[in-house]
């Protein structure tokens, strides 16, 4: 099994990652409490920008209320690894016990920062596969198709051209990893993403953790063979019609005065489990309807995850949504640059923001779910 090979390949990646791209798709200018412009996705990983991949110490004691298919999955991950020769095995295969690569993931492309594991494009297509088969027997129908989608985005930039992006595809930018043995009893990891995209899904037993999960799209819609495409629909969709629902006070109330922001706060390389202090408007100042928005927007992340898992992490969000708040800054159109849009609950925590585009003339998507409890399948980490 390998050890962190971003580090050993190369300078990019060390206690720190510095990164300067080509161009930025994100505002360079914020308040003090702002992302900055940090993790900044666009084609060519996105202006002058620094993420920090610092190891913390992840155990394996995450809150997770069960039902995971973790049986299915380590038969489609053994099905995908007896494909594998020893050596693209041997890039795939890392120690559990390997921190710093299991943290290393980011919307930048791989091309800024390295990833662990192995890029699809150096699979057979039998390989590929079978490394699809993991993820969807691991994800509900929905967050397989949302994966597929954002990767047809990268052929959409591919297409485009300008600014780095004739570098992208749907092969290119992704690539997958396994954390530990495979095991119905024992802790491990699937591991798959690239740019726009972070699926980090750690098993132990029938727990799970599905965070940290960051989808996003650019450009948000295009046509692909016919059809249009637009891979964050649900989510975009459903934050800003929870937004939308608030009443003129309510709004007033949910408003995050702490700062503005042109990126996510707890993005990429933030893994210290410490989170900005609450803003917003409590769940329990909402109606039952608007509850409802609330815990749709919520489900549009959680659903991704298979069935039976996915539920039960639901009712864990919904028995703690009257000390939940949701809150708003900068804009609230669904097509504004920075409109942004968190949620905020003694365990979950997501955050939606529109930010600028440079392959295109409007706004692009980041978004992330993080599970302050259950992070990686950890409680909360300590530096």
């Amino acid at each position: 099994m390998r050890k962190h090979l971003a580090v050993t390949s190369g300078a990019v990646l060390s206690a720190a990652l510095v990164v300067s791209g080509c161009g930025s798709s994100d505002s360079s200018s914020t308040s003090s409490s702002s992302a900055s412009a940090q993790q900044s996705g666009g084609p060519g990983g996105g202006g002058m920008g620094m993420q920090q991949v610092t190891e913390v110490n992840l155990n394996t004691d995450g809150v997770s209320p069960g039902g995971a298919n973790t049986a299915a999955v380590v038969k489609a991950v053994n099905a995908f690894l007896a494909t594998l020769d020893d050596t693209k095995r041997d890039k795939v295969e890392y120690d559990f016990s390997d921190n710093k690569a299991r943290q290393t993931w980011s919307n930048f492309p791989a091309t800024t920062v390295p990833r662990e594991g192995i890029e699809l494009s150096d699979l057979s297509t039998a390989q590929q596969k079978a490394a699809a088969a993991v993820l969807e027997t691991a994800l509900s129908s929905s967050g397989a198709e949302e994966d597929a989608d954002i990767q047809k985005a990268d052929d959409e930039l591919n297409r485009l051209g300008g600014q780095g992006a004739d570098g992208f595809g749907a092969l290119k930018d992704y690539y997958f990893a396994v954390y530990g043995t495979p095991s119905a009893t024992e802790p491990f990891m699937v591991q798959f993403g690239g740019h726009h995209l972070a699926r980090n899904l750690t098993y132990n037993g029938d727990k799970v953790s599905q965070t940290p999960q960051f989808v996003g799209s650019e450009p948000t819609s295009f046509t692909s063979g016919g059809t249009t495409v637009e891979p964050v629909k649900a989510e975009s969709t459903a934050m800003f019609a929870m937004l939308s629902s608030l009443t003129a006070e309510q709004k007033k109330s949910a408003e995050i005065t702490s700062g503005t922001f042109d990126d996510l706060v707890m993005g990429p390389g933030k893994d210290s489990g410490e989170f900005p202090t609450s803003e917003g408007l409590l769940g329990s100042e909402l109606t039952a309807a608007q509850k409802k928005k609330v815990l749709a927007a919520i489900e549009s992340y959680v659903g991704d995850l298979d069935g039976t898992a996915a539920a039960k992490v639901m009712a864990t969000y919904e028995a703690e949504l009257d000390k939940t708040r949701i809150g708003w800054s900068n804009n609230t159109g669904p097509t504004d640059e920075n409109s942004y849009i968190r949620i905020d609950g003694p365990s979950v925590w997501i955050e939606f923001i529109n930010t600028r585009s440079q392959s295109t003339p409007d706004i692009h998507y980041h978004s992330v779910y993080r599970d302050k409890t259950n992070d990686y399948g950890s409680t909360k980490p300590t530096s």
